[in-house]
């Protein structure tokens, strides 16, 4: 791998919230080995970027990329071969990668399957971003996204053995299902249905192994078990009552601060459902009384998680229910609704993340750090829309993308 300038960029520093201006990137083996104003930095492939702005690629938090992002992804999935869900798998990945989102993180899915996608994207016979993987989600028999198969436990003995299982195949972390969801029927959203026995045992397999766990939690009782259980994450933290109503409850945000636990409340692809309701003028389906109440109070949880200086990473749910994989800077935007500034809403899905996610030195156009880097027309601080559409991507220092018919400047 050559050595690589981006030559004259604007350079976009997302912990300081500042852009640099007329700042060459020097990227060496897929790292970032200088930053400097020299105007005729040397490197075997020069990019000119005068007028354009360098960020670094985003990281989506939660996605599901054997799901199609369709309006009924559970049934297409049971429908489907295993070649068409890996066709799908393949696709959403190029679609991530086109949107300049260089790092995913898959939340559940057939961990055969997605173990063969990620040697596939890290050999380069399938474009798309780094992958970090649960493999198999654990749940209850018949619990929310058992139809992905393998993760169904009763006891903490099953408990460690599913995690180790995951964990030798290539598991970058562990993922529970701690309440029902919509995805699943037989399951609701309002019942924290995997126990806390179970979710403490699965805690510690996860930190004696050195990794971080999360869980996905719609029922207040599940986020309640989750907190206790020492997990390092929640997923969604919904907060619903029996008998599905929605509620934030304030103490429980706050013990989950106290415990310092990182929040991915997952704004857009609830907005996405709850437009879905509202067009076929419903306000809930069989089993989910109040699914518009508590899709909507994503928004407002996040305006209080922020409000109480909660770590929040922004993460799509790309995958489920008409939630593409490109939906990250809607995911953002939404944060800005909640009152995150622009910054802070970028943080969430650049260094913010990495440093939740235990990624090292990535999320950033730093020196040492890997370089995914994407070519903006834009000042994303001014208006995160100019996150859409990169010009180019830069995957670990290969150009991996470029927009046809983009800027005029060139490559020497």
């Amino acid at each position: 791998m050559g050595s690589l300038c981006i030559q004259n960029a604007m350079l976009v520093d997302v912990v300081r919230g500042e852009i640099r201006s007329d700042c060459s990137v020097i990227v060496e083996n897929g790292v970032i080995t200088t930053l400097t104003h020299d105007p005729t930095p040397t490197a075997e492939t020069v990019i000119d970027a005068t007028g354009l702005y360098l960020a670094p690629g985003l990281i989506d938090c939660h996605v599901h990329f054997f799901l199609d992002a369709g309006h009924a992804p559970r049934v297409t999935y049971l429908e489907a071969s295993d070649e068409t869900r890996m066709e799908w798998a393949k696709r959403n990945a190029e679609i991530a990668i086109q949107a300049g989102i260089t790092t995913m993180r898959d939340l559940a899915a057939p961990a055969p399957l997605m173990f063969e996608l990620e040697r596939q994207v890290k050999s380069g016979e399938v474009r798309g971003p780094h992958i970090l993987s649960c493999g198999y989600a654990l749940m209850r028999p018949a619990g929310h996204c058992h139809w992905f198969g393998g993760g169904e436990v009763t006891s903490v003995a099953e408990v460690r053995r599913a995690i180790e299982r995951n964990l030798e195949q290539g598991a970058y972390f562990v993922k529970l299902m701690a309440s029902g969801g919509g995805l699943t029927p037989g399951t609701v959203p309002h019942e924290a249905d995997l126990d806390l026995e179970l979710m403490r045992e699965a805690a510690d397999v996860a930190h004696a192994n050195g990794t971080h766990i999360t869980a996905h939690c719609h029922a207040t009782a599940s986020i309640e078990r989750a907190i206790e259980a020492g997990l390092d994450m929640i997923e969604h933290a919904n907060f619903v009552e029996p008998p599905g109503r929605y509620r934030y409850d304030e103490q429980v945000a706050l013990r989950i601060g106290e415990r310092g636990i990182v929040v991915s409340p997952t704004v857009f692809s609830a907005i996405q459902t709850v437009q879905r309701f509202r067009t076929a003028g419903k306000t809930h389906h069989p089993g989910d009384v109040a699914a518009v109440e508590r899709l909507e109070g994503r928004l407002v949880n996040t305006g209080h998680f922020y409000r109480l200086g909660l770590k929040i990473i922004g993460g799509t749910d790309c995958g489920a229910t008409d939630t593409p994989f490109d939906s990250l800077v809607d995911e953002i935007l939404s944060y800005t609704q909640a009152g995150l500034s622009t910054a802070e809403a970028l943080r969430s899905v650049t260094s913010d993340a990495a440093v939740f996610l235990d990624l090292g030195t990535v999320g950033q156009v730093q020196q040492g750090c890997r370089a995914d880097l994407t070519l903006l027309t834009g000042n994303p601080f001014s208006d995160l829309e100019h996150l859409r559409r990169p010009l180019r991507v830069f995957k670990s220092g290969t150009l991996i993308h470029e927009l046809t018919g983009g800027t005029g400047n060139h490559a020497d």
